[in-house]
């Protein structure tokens, strides 16, 4: 398959003759099969401007192709009027211009929020964001790792989060946080209830790297009898806490989700990997397959459930859930730094009414 999507070219395999079609016809408005045309059309009907639900995703999946899915996500993703303009003033900067100018980024500071057990693995997948901080040192920011329990829980994280922001707030500096994967529920946990109004308000912008806000359903998969035993014994031979890992899980995660309620006055872009079954890097192609019977994925999350409510999403697709492995991530790193202070320092409110569409809610100040 080779095609175009929002600017981003693809040339991959895929599942499904229906996803091949999709890509190299129907999204470039060459209608030439009437029976497909029609099913694709109702689909568009059915769905509006809104986003598909993890159910409504699924139910896509089955009925077309985990791929074509993938790409019908996308192209609703991008076709919400903030998400474009903040997807094209993302390849801008890839494009033209990386830098951040110094005086800005003097006035920030970067809270990176490791991944899971980043300590161990944190050089192999990039969870221990140590590349990204040499960038942001490199473009002015001053930055700080925030010690989380390498393999705690969801709740034990946040409150170790909440705290360093408490700490980081007596600076005077506006605060970015950035987290990726299992970092993506502490941080919102922290956010959504653990911060006083003045610790809220030093909070300018989270960048949310395929944060698994709904848990993800890898977890779940050895809750039951008999691979609850074999998680038990990988578990105790890692050193790690089986409760902290069942805080991933979707029932509690979604749970905790339900009940959280960001600041509107912070700026949140989700970095959402979407791969297609022939872009899989070495860490994902496992996760993947176990997840494809719900859908599409990234190899550890369902696509809906990496977004925040309230935020805007650029679209990496092809990358999957290890962002690392994409050749270009340095110069992504950056431009994403650049785009998440030029959002929070925009002083206009932009918002995109409708049903599961990105909103930039406040007014900056």
């Amino acid at each position: 398959m080779q095609g175009e999507i929002f600017g981003q070219r693809v040339a991959t395999t895929v599942d499904s003759e229906v996803a091949r079609y999709y890509l190299e016809r129907y999204a470039q408005g060459r209608h030439e099969n009437p029976e497909t045309d029609q099913r694709i059309s109702a689909l568009y009907r059915a769905h509006g401007s809104s986003l598909p639900s993890r159910e409504e995703l699924k139910a896509i999946a089955m009925a077309f192709s985990v791929d074509f899915a993938a790409l019908f996500f996308a192209e609703r993703v991008l076709d919400n009027a903030c998400n474009k303009a903040l997807n094209r003033r993302f390849a801008r900067y890839l494009e033209n211009d990386t830098r951040v100018d110094a005086d800005v980024a003097s006035a920030y500071q970067i809270l990176f929020v490791p991944g899971w057990d980043y300590i161990s693995n944190g050089s192999l997948t990039g969870a221990d964001f140590a590349k990204p901080r040499a960038l942001a040192t490199r473009a002015g920011f001053e930055n700080h790792l925030v010690a989380l329990p390498p393999t705690g829980s969801v709740e034990q994280g946040a409150h170790v989060l909440a705290a360093e922001i408490a700490r980081r707030t007596r600076s005077g500096k506006k605060i970015l946080i950035a987290g990726t994967s299992a970092a993506g529920p502490v941080i919102h946990l922290a956010l959504g209830e653990l911060l006083d109004a003045r610790e809220l308000r030093s909070i300018k912008a989270w960048l949310n790297l395929g944060g698994i806000l709904h848990g993800t359903p890898l977890v779940d998969y050895f809750e039951e009898q008999p691979r609850r035993l074999l998680l038990d014994a990988y578990a105790w031979v890692k050193g790690w806490d089986t409760e902290a890992v069942m805080s991933m899980a979707t029932a509690p995660s979604r749970k905790r989700f339900s009940r959280l309620q960001l600041d509107s006055d912070i700026v949140v872009i989700n970095y959402l990997a979407i791969p297609l079954s022939g872009q899989l890097s070495r860490f994902g192609g496992t996760g993947y397959r176990m997840l494809r019977p719900e859908g599409p994925n990234d190899g550890l999350v369902l696509l809906t459930d990496a977004i925040a409510p309230g935020s805007l999403t650029v679209v990496a697709l092809g990358s999957d859930h290890f962002l690392a492995e994409d050749p270009e991530i340095d110069r992504k790193s950056v431009a994403l730094m650049k785009l998440v202070v030029a959002y929070a320092e925009q002083d206009t409110t932009i918002a995109c009414a409708g049903k599961g569409d990105a909103t930039l809610r406040r007014a900056r100040r």
